[in-house]
């Protein structure tokens, strides 16, 4: 039969899972409880098949196997509408990088504001969210080209 560890690696009832709102997160939780629970027992309970010749392991990632795709489906979706999102403000905070606000010195070239302080915190502003939306583009670029396993 099954052992304690077995017990675990079963899909937990919707009632409970139903309480965390997205597939990837319910999965999250399903992994971390039965890596806690796999930890606290002795190792011999890892290796130990029940009567359909499972593992633990093997048991947890076929209950499982539904929840990991829904999960996928998520992932990559919010990854498609974050990307958008951050590529919207990529776009915008490029733009912006290459419009200096007021206009330049004749004489020296140099915009009229230079020595202003907000001009300052405006460009300083600027570089760091033309910056952090272009990481955030390429790491959900990453999201959406990677496989699930």
């Amino acid at each position: 039969g099954n052992n304690m560890l077995h017990q675990v690696a079963l899909l937990a009832p919707s009632s409970q899972l139903d309480r965390i709102p997205c597939a990837a997160l319910q999965m999250q939780r399903e992994l971390q409880w039965f890596t806690e629970v796999e930890n606290i027992l002795q190792p011999e309970y890892r290796k130990k098949v029940n009567k359909e010749n499972k593992t633990p392991r093997d048991l947890f990632i076929e209950q499982h196997k539904k929840l990991v795709e829904e999960g996928e489906k998520w992932m990559k979706d919010t990854a498609q509408s974050c990307t958008f999102a951050a590529a919207l403000i990529a776009t915008i905070m490029f733009a912006a990088t290459f419009t200096v606000p007021g206009d330049y010195d004749d004489e020296t070239g140099i915009p009229i504001y230079w020595h202003d302080n907000y001009f300052l915190i405006f460009i300083i502003s600027d570089a760091f969210s033309l910056f952090s939306s272009t990481i955030s583009v390429l790491i959900f670029l990453a999201i959406l080209t990677s496989r699930y396993r």
